[in-house]
């Protein structure tokens, strides 16, 4: 089944239906509720009819690089391309926005370093001990949470274009 992804709205009751799904990407929902009423935001969601199952909420920024500040994907539907659909209804309005994307995850998101960099995404940094205000700390994967990796598309560089599957 094919799942439309479509920019939704940002306001009342069209964002709130998000802060489920994004709960994944963020644990405090008044920060995901502040990212969606921020209008730098916009979000993006990925509908089955009118439920949301994916979603994801970036900040654009004509001047400097925008961000995709969160992205999730409803547990049952994980592993069915919905990510990979949204992030690239994403990077299909990237160019009205300036040319770079960044996204960071945990050093341990194991399985979200890789996502991202199938999307086309390359490292860009580290900020290392960015997630030290979470006590006690989080582990992933046997890895303590502790940094956050930086990867950035870039339209300008066509390397960053994912491969396609054959």
């Amino acid at each position: 089944m094919t799942i439309p992804v479509r920019c939704i709205a940002v306001a009342g009751v069209a964002a709130e239906r998000l802060v489920p799904i994004l709960h994944d990407a963020e644990e405090d929902d008044e920060r995901i509720r502040s990212a969606l009423r921020d209008p730098s935001c916009q979000a993006y969601a990925a509908l089955d009819g009118d439920e949301p199952v994916g979603a994801a909420v970036v900040r654009w920024d004509d001047r400097e690089p925008s961000e995709i500040l969160y992205i999730a994907v409803a547990a049952g539907r994980r592993g069915t391309g919905l990510g990979r659909r949204i992030i690239a209804a994403i990077l299909e309005e990237l160019p009205g926005h300036g040319r770079e994307l960044l996204v960071g995850t945990a050093n341990c998101a194991l399985d979200n370093i890789a996502f991202y960099q199938k999307c086309g995404f390359r490292m860009h940094s580290v900020k290392r001990d960015f997630f030290d205000y979470i006590q006690p700390p989080l582990r992933e994967h046997g890895i303590i949470m502790r940094d956050m990796i930086v990867f950035g598309y870039d339209t300008g560089d066509a390397s960053e274009q994912p491969v396609k599957r054959v």
